[in-house]
């Protein structure tokens, strides 16, 4: 559902590569449009392990934000766009999306540690495919990964109780990337910030103990700024 985060240099080639991507999103008038887009992100996630055989039990990705989502039983176009904060939970049985409280995640300014205390029931589940960083997506940007794939859909989990600290390391990484991409007369220049600092993530998932010394907690921020509506020859996506 996510993946660790990178060493520096490896954030600094996914920055590049997802932002240098909104050139290929947007249309009909939201992001990808003309115009200066400006998102700010936070997130932290966990995994959990089996304390005697070291097994995966599951994961956990929650992000605050502009989430993009992709409707389901929807080809193409449309994509969704909303602010709020998204829980994602991958277990060996299966997998689930919510839009919980923004109160229920709470992080501390520095990055030095969150709080994640949720009950999430079938009415928070996510309108459509959640498109994160972990398919190639950023805060409003689309992506074209992690739509589909082979072999049958994971096992929806509805409902599940998750309550999860995260204390740092008080090591701060910060990221700076700046770019511009173009297609055909479209021209966008931006800009991301991407901070994070590795954490110890204890508590609970569902009825999982989770003690993760690798766990992050993260902030970005992303600027766009272009001077037309992307081509639709250089969005086939129709995004």
């Amino acid at each position: 559902m996510f993946k660790r985060l990178l060493p520096v240099a490896g954030i600094i080639g996914l920055l590049t590569l997802a932002l240098a991507g909104s050139a290929a999103a947007g249309g009909g008038g939201g992001f990808g449009g003309p115009g200066l887009f400006m998102f700010t992100d936070w997130s932290a996630n966990a995994t959990a392990t089996d304390p005697t055989t070291g097994n995966f039990y599951g994961s956990v990705f929650v992000d605050r934000g502009t989430q993009s989502f992709k409707l389901k039983h929807t080809p193409g176009a449309p994509v969704v766009e909303r602010p709020g904060t998204v829980l994602s939970v991958s277990e060996q049985s299966g997998s689930g999306c919510w839009i919980i409280p923004d109160a229920a995640f709470v992080v501390a300014s520095d990055l030095s540690g969150a709080t994640l205390n949720i009950h999430a029931t079938p009415d928070m589940q996510c309108p459509g495919f959640f498109v994160g960083s972990a398919t190639g997506g950023k805060p409003g940007l689309q992506s074209a990964l992690g739509f589909g794939g082979g072999g049958p859909p994971p096992t929806p989990i509805t409902d599940i109780s998750v309550d999860l600290t995260w204390a740092g390391t008080g090591a701060l990484w910060t990221n700076r990337n700046s770019g511009s991409s173009k297609c055909l007369g479209y021209v966008a220049t931006f800009h991301g910030t991407f901070d994070y600092e590795f954490s110890t993530a204890t508590g609970t998932l569902g009825d999982a103990a989770v003690s993760d010394p690798l766990a992050q907690v993260a902030h970005s921020t992303q600027t766009n700024n272009a001077n037309i509506t992307v081509p639709a020859a250089c969005n086939p996506f129709g995004f």
